[in-house]
């Protein structure tokens, strides 16, 4: 289906879908659609799709009482629910799975305000990157941004079937696991600027080696790609770049190289009396400008910058790009600073870990001024094929010799050399919280950070706490 003036009417989840069979009234798009039904609010849509574990189909009912408006299911499977509420709607297509890949197209392509596409990849800080650009663009733009960490194919979809009909810019998180799915993601939605945040020894046993993962984070770039935002300061990515199969019209460094387009030339913690900022100075085309942000980690240096960078390329002004960053807050598990009521600190990087990223939270552990004791909480990291012993290895001897003590939890440590005075390994969630019950007092700052599956989050159940 190609854009015609009267698309816009035609934007609906049974004739983008494709519907074949059609129970109930049709719905608007955009809406919020959602392939699970524990997470289904009032009003949202349920698609069925067929999991590797699971098929959504077993999920409808559940859906239905947690508040689907709709749902998406295949047309074989209509008649087992015609007995529902009749303001349920039910759109029966062959394959839910083909279906949301078309209509996502058929959206993308009626979207007449849409400006541009910016694509996010990167081993570490794609999440927060993407929220950072978001922030920058919707100072004059119409934005529309993924949630979470929606960076699939799927993610994707689900994105754009959620944006807004008059979104000027579409601001999407490219992820991958193995060679080619960032390029499947790439070639279908054609991003017209891209950024990469870095290129490190993540999910090697999909990549292989360091240099499968440079390859991946290069599918972004493809021959839509106009602007190609990069980690400077990162030299396998910049010897990529050189043989790039597509090469961009303007390339854009930024980083503390001297070569950098964007140069950070100062990067400092500032405390308020309430919140930590990150400080930075960046020497740009537009000038030296100071830039705050409560994005307080050393590493979220790199990401502030690259969101200055891309604001200004588009006609952001600088001024409107530092009040778009100064407040802007770190999501959930990725650097959130949380005060319990007796005094304790806990930096909340619970939702992931990778060698780099465990090694950047122990840095910022060490950067918070405390007038009690460092303790690291670290969970195993997952995905590093026959590399695992020897990253852990080197996690573990970073952080001993960094934090007063070290509990470790996961399976990943057995055969990790852990003759440190300071290290305990305790593989039961309660036994640690009990631990750090009995440990801690008023001034300590504690950093839990480890691989999603073993929800390091949890710990923050037993205590009481509000983010600063």
């Amino acid at each position: 289906m190609s854009p015609t003036d009267s698309f816009p009417e035609a934007m609906t989840v049974g004739k983008l879908f494709n519907c074949t069979r059609l129970c109930g009234a049709d719905i608007s798009l955009p809406c919020s659609i959602k392939t699970d039904s524990r997470k289904i609010e009032k009003g949202d849509v349920f698609i069925a799709l067929k999991g590797n574990r699971s098929d959504g189909h077993s999920f409808i009912s559940d859906a239905i009482k947690r508040g689907a408006k709709g749902v998406i299911l295949k047309d074989e499977e209509m008649s087992k629910f015609t007995s529902f509420n009749k303001d349920i709607s039910f759109f029966g297509v062959p394959s839910p799975d083909a279906a949301i890949l078309e209509a996502s197209e058929r959206y993308l392509a009626g979207l007449s305000s849409l400006r541009e596409i910016v694509a996010i990849t990167g081993s570490v800080g794609k999440t927060t990157t993407k929220e950072a650009i978001g922030k920058v663009l919707e100072r004059i733009y119409r934005v529309h941004v993924s949630r979470g960490n929606y960076n699939t194919l799927l993610g994707c979809c689900l994105t754009i079937l959620a944006a807004p009909r008059d979104t000027e810019f579409l601001v999407l998180e490219m992820g991958a696991n193995a060679k080619g799915e960032i390029g499947e993601i790439a070639n279908k939605f054609r991003p017209s600027s891209s950024v990469i945040t870095s290129v490190e020894p993540v999910h090697l046993e999909g990549f292989g080696d360091i240099e499968g993962v440079l390859g991946a984070k290069l599918e972004i770039v493809t021959a839509d790609c106009k602007l190609l935002f990069v980690n400077g300061d990162s030299p396998i990515l910049n010897s990529g770049i050189d043989k790039l199969k597509h090469r961009p019209s303007k390339i854009i460094s930024v980083g503390t190289s001297s070569s950098c387009l964007y140069r950070i030339t100062d990067s400092s913690l500032r405390w308020d009396g309430n919140h930590y900022f990150r400080k930075i100075t960046i020497d740009s085309p537009f000038g030296l400008k100071t830039v705050e942000s409560k994005l307080w980690g050393k590493q979220h240096t790199l990401i502030i910058s690259l969101a200055f960078a891309v604001g200004c390329e588009y006609g952001v002004a600088p001024d409107d790009i530092v009040q778009g960053l100064l407040f802007m807050s770190l999501p959930r598990g990725r650097g959130a600073i949380l005060q319990s009521d007796e005094g304790v600190l806990f930096i909340d990087e619970s939702y992931n870990a990778s060698p780099v990223s465990v090694k950047a939270a122990i840095d910022n552990l060490c950067l918070i001024p405390s007038r009690g004791r460092k303790v690291a909480v670290l969970g195993g990291m997952k995905e590093l094929g026959s590399y695992a012993n020897r990253f852990h290895d080197d996690v573990l001897y970073y952080a001993a010799t960094a934090a007063d003590q070290v509990l470790i939890h996961g399976s990943e440590w057995k055969d990790i050399n852990k003759n440190y005075k300071n290290v305990l390994c305790l593989q039961d969630m309660e036994d640690i919280v009990n631990h750090l019950k009995a440990i801690l007092r008023t001034g300590d700052v504690v950093l839990v950070k480890g691989s999603r599956t073993y929800e390091m989050e949890r710990i923050y159940d037993w205590w009481s706490l509000h983010e600063l």
